[in-house]
């Protein structure tokens, strides 16, 4: 999995190493902007990352911490339902709608799942032929109609035959653009509706198909669909085909919706289900160099964190004789602590008191140290 999404990255690698050509073990506020920009990380998220930073020399994990933040609605929990599980796909024409439905078609065969599709595109010109290209392809059955005929007929039908039938899944594709946004508002609508008549609780999952090449254009398209029926997960195509895979970041940060797959290739098999750490770590390894524990110690004097210092593994209460201990024991737990917690610390705040990043938010946490431990600061 690791390697399709590294390798997919390739053209905006490419594309980051035109501003920073070189692996470096730190990168300056400047040098970050350019390259988050270059990345085409929208400019207003770039900003609200830098503004978090507190550090001049930015490290790997630091930069880690604040891209995680920005991918913590990527997460998807599948719903509860009642078999089949119906699906319904939308997006705008030439995104790549057809061909990530073949592909989930197949990444449910190959899970030993019964698919059966829809063909709820009857209003661009060929669409219904190439998804029956497609279904033929796969031995996967088609429901489908003539075009310019009723759509939400064509949903009904193929939920129907699935209910009959013992379908497990249930892929529907729908038009991409009408005359008007008003009429293809209407239309989604009322699928949605004749979805939930034909088998209630349907569709389980709505799909909005992102072109990946689009960038950062992309947002205000996903918030028009996500405005007329609500999206469950998006699907970004054509990764492997740009120099704009940065936009993921600015797209899960607008849009709060989890993404569920990248498209990797133009083969059956090319969806890869989207890890958030394998995307950020494969960016970061374009970047920043290994290094070795004692440069890694270094840095982080340079970057004013605490200074780790070497303690007795287990040190009984009855030793503790002065400060200096108790000030060792202090900094020993915070370290568990922040391996524990998987926490980035950012600075002393008091004494008693530390701010800390945590990798799934997008702003910085007080702990406070209190009776030998450590604690969130309530």
């Amino acid at each position: 999995m690791f390697g399709f999404i590294k390798k997919s990255l390739g053209k905006t690698v490419d594309a980051i190493k035109t501003v920073a050509p070189k692996k470096k073990i730190y990168f300056s506020k400047d040098e970050l902007e350019d390259i988050l920009l270059e990345a085409d990380v929208e400019y207003a998220l770039v900003e609200i990352i830098l503004n978090e930073i507190y550090q001049e020399k930015i490290t790997r994990d630091i930069l880690r911490s604040k891209l995680l933040a920005t991918l913590s609605y990527t997460s998807y929990k599948e719903p509860e339902y009642t078999a089949p599980f119906v699906e319904l796909i939308v997006g705008v024409n030439g995104a790549g709608k057809t061909t990530t439905i073949a592909k989930l078609a197949y990444k449910y065969q190959q899970d030993g799942k019964k698919v059966i599709l829809g063909a709820g595109d009857t209003f661009r010109a060929a669409a219904i032929e190439q998804l029956t290209l497609w279904a033929n392809r796969l031995n996967i059955p088609i429901v489908s109609s003539k075009q310019g005929h009723d759509s939400s007929a064509v949903a009904y039908d193929t939920i129907d035959s699935a209910k009959a039938k013992g379908f497990d899944n249930v892929i529907i594709d729908t038009a991409g653009r009408l005359h008007t946004q008003t009429n293809l508002a209407n239309e989604l609508k009322k699928i949605n509706r004749i979805c939930d008549k034909a088998h209630p609780g349907s569709p389980h999952r709505t799909i909005l198909i992102i072109d990946g090449t689009q960038g950062n254009s992309a947002i205000s398209q996903a918030k028009a669909f996500d405005e007329m029926i609500g999206i469950d997960g998006i699907i970004i195509t054509k990764l492997d085909g740009t120099a704009k895979g940065g936009s993921i970041f600015s797209i899960a940060y607008a849009l709060k919706l989890p993404i569920l797959y990248v498209g990797t290739g133009e083969q059956p098999e090319n969806l890869t289900p989207f890890d958030k750490y394998e995307f950020v770590d494969g960016l970061l390894d374009a970047l920043f160099e290994e290094t070795e524990e004692e440069e890694k110690e270094e840095v982080q004097t340079q970057q004013e964190t605490i200074t780790q210092k070497s303690v007795q593994t287990e040190i009984e209460e009855d030793e503790i004789e002065n400060i200096d201990e108790q000030e060792n024991i202090k900094e020993k737990t915070l370290e568990t602590f922040l391996k524990e917690e998987r926490l980035v610390f950012v600075k002393y705040i008091s004494d008693s008191k530390a701010l800390v990043n945590y990798a799934n938010t997008p702003v910085d946490t007080t702990i406070q140290y209190s009776n030998g431990t450590w604690s969130y600061l309530k």
